[in-house]
């Protein structure tokens, strides 16, 4: 929050100067607040989801995997479906390709400069394939005609293998349950209210980011998939990243990893699914498109082979931290 109140503050401070007029400042403060509400949202209903499937006996992987998943990508759904409703695809499909570079090399890349994190073998033989193969198709649909574009029958498609991921992970639940014990002393109706509230926070936050982001965009002759590229995706990549960070920091690894993992791959199946049905299709206004999308691909591959090994390390982190600094140093050098 903080890095978002300094950019507001700068911004104001540069108006000033250029002697602009006091409505110029309501985008900045709207976007400011808007990402405010996504992450407090985002944060209510990951603590709710959380509570939820401890009570039911899952383990931290299949929370990482689901709910955590779902929690933290909440923020990306909220700002791309907004997006689309409102006739700008571009901002819904580079939302959710800035955010998974973000998540990958910004977020885990983080994460793992505060130690290693372990991986474990269903995630390096099952998810971590699921997540470039869906990468994968993402980067096919990406590049077959220019510009950019993502059809309602692409949605279709992907909702489809969407279904199958929620498969795997009914049968990962039902097995977990055979293993662990309940947790008996949760309670369920604040638990429930909370994912609610949290629900509720993300809706608002996405409309109030998604227009900002129009106005602000015309403000700085800047395309609406470049904001949403940068600022957009690394604004809703936080919760991934304050929640990887905190998982890890309290020795819950498998959450840590699959938070990253799960909500990359919803990010493309769900978010982009629900996303280019209900915009019937989602255009990009970024040239070199090419080069996001390959970076989509890279980081994802990456990380697999890094996962691997069984173990992320700190120099992985390091390595992905390149990778992100490489990336946002190409789209600010393409403006």
């Amino acid at each position: 929050m903080k890095l978002y109140l300094t950019f507001l503050a700068a911004a104001i401070v540069l108006m000033l100067v250029k002697g602009a007029a006091p409505l110029t400042f309501v985008p900045f403060v709207l976007i400011v607040l808007g990402f405010y509400v996504l992450i407090k949202g985002a944060d209510v209903l990951v603590e709710g989801s959380v509570a939820i499937a401890e009570r039911m006996g899952v383990s931290k992987l299949f929370i990482g995997l689901s709910l955590v998943a779902i929690g933290t990508s909440a923020p990306e759904f909220a700002v791309s479906l907004t997006s689309a409703i409102k006739g700008v695809g571009g901002i819904a499909v580079s939302n959710v390709v800035g955010s998974n570079v973000a998540n990958i090399s910004l977020c885990l890349g983080v994460t793992l400069l505060f130690g290693s994190l372990a991986v474990k073998n269903t995630t390096k033989k099952v998810e971590m394939p699921f997540l470039v193969l869906v990468s994968l198709s993402f980067f096919a649909m990406l590049l077959r005609r220019k510009p950019a574009t993502v059809d309602w029958n692409d949605g279709i498609v992907l909702l489809s293998i969407f279904v199958i991921y929620i498969y795997y992970l009914i049968n990962m639940a039902k097995s977990d349950m055979e293993e662990l014990k309940k947790k008996e002393d949760i309670n369920v109706k604040k638990a429930i209210f909370m994912v609610t509230f949290g629900l509720i926070g993300v809706a608002l936050g996405g409309d109030m980011t998604v227009d900002s982001i129009v106005e602000i965009a015309k403000m700085f002759h800047l395309s609406n998939s470049l904001f949403a590229l940068t600022v957009v995706a690394v604004g809703t990549s936080l919760p991934e990243l304050v929640t990887s960070v905190t998982a890890a920091n309290k020795g819950h690894t498998d959450m840590s990893v699959g938070n990253i993992v799960g909500s990359n791959i919803m990010n493309i199946l769900l978010i982009i699914g629900v996303s280019s049905i209900v915009g019937r299709r989602l255009v990009v206004d970024v040239g070199m498109y090419w080069v996001d999308a390959t970076f989509l691909l890279l980081t994802s591959v990456v990380l697999a082979i890094m996962a691997s090994k069984g173990k992320l390390k700190r120099y992985d982190g390091v390595i992905l931290l390149i990778i992100y600094i490489s990336y946002i140093s190409f789209v600010l050098w393409r403006r």
